[in-house]
């Protein structure tokens, strides 16, 4: 029996020291998806802005532990947006904004679905709408392990 247990502990000791770091992507009550969080991991947060009514695009990726915003892209300006200099690097594309180089770091994305926002989030490919998943106001968060 002593062996068996030891075997068993030797045994979780080396899965935790050799699996990947994942990410977790869901609510307090539901996994959305849990994908290897492996470095430069791209993603995409897709909503339509609540006060503007105009689509937005955040560009992230993971590095070094953490979710790095580098871009985001939209249609009018407003609340929330970025738009100063120490942002990142503005420019015009067509009808719209973009702000590049934005590197802003996160130990952890925390969203809520709105009404009316079509909240859309693409992690490593997979694209999940969350709007449809979940009632409006639902926190969904996106974090390591």
């Amino acid at each position: 029996m002593k062996k068996i247990l030891l075997a068993v502990a030797m045994s979780a000791i080396l899965f935790c020291l050799t699996s990947t770091p994942k990410i977790f992507v869901g609510t307090e009550h539901e996994t959305v998806a849990v994908v290897d969080a492996r470095e430069d991991l791209p993603m995409i947060v897709e909503f339509v802005h609540s006060v503007q009514k105009t689509p937005v695009v955040e560009e992230l990726f993971f590095s070094g532990g953490e979710f790095v915003l580098r871009r985001t892209k939209y249609q009018s300006q407003g609340v929330g947006l970025p738009f100063d200099a120490s942002d990142g690097k503005f420019r015009r594309e067509g009808t719209h904004f973009v702000m590049d180089d934005m590197d802003r770091r996160f130990a952890e994305l925390e969203f809520r679905t709105g009404k009316g926002t079509r909240f859309t989030l693409t992690v490593d490919g997979r694209t999940f709408e969350l709007y449809k998943k979940f009632p409006t106001g639902t926190k969904i968060v996106v974090k390591t392990f």
